[in-house]
């Protein structure tokens, strides 16, 4: 045998790139699990808060209440990043009490967060702003 040298650089260049392929396998599905773990909870105060900010969106919530859920729902989509986190979204008065029209089969547990949205002094009627985050549970 005269090119032993030959087949032994290739035995090793295919199994450096074994490993590096299983390195980084293992590094991405860690980064996965990671982004999959965030607390729902922190998730709803920015949106909510950013809903606040914004003077027109707020204008319509306090004006058009439950008929303008599907903008809200809207809004809330556009933010969140997470395939795997579902949502809804419920406008009541202040003094009721927001609740999901059905709780969802695909849930095992569900993360709320609410805020009082006035518009201005002209027209004061507050409603309040709920939004219900969950992971999707798929059973196999």
């Amino acid at each position: 045998m005269v090119n032993k040298k030959g087949w032994l650089r290739i035995v090793e260049a295919s199994i450096a790139i074994l490993i590096i392929f299983s390195v980084l396998i293992v590094v991405n599905t860690r980064t996965q699990l990671a982004q999959e773990n965030v607390d729902l909870t922190s998730l709803t105060t920015p949106i909510l808060e950013e809903m606040a900010r914004n003077v027109s969106f707020r204008d319509q919530i306090v004006e058009n209440g439950k008929s303008f859920e599907g903008e809200v729902r809207n809004f809330v989509g556009a933010r969140l990043t997470q395939t795997s986190v579902k949502y809804d979204v419920a406008i009541c008065d202040i003094s009721e009490i927001c609740s999901l029209p059905a709780y969802p089969s695909d849930a095992e547990e569900i993360y709320a967060g609410e805020r009082v949205i006035s518009a201005s002094l002209n027209y004061y009627s507050p409603k309040k702003v709920k939004i219900f985050l969950w992971r999707s549970v798929v059973e196999n």
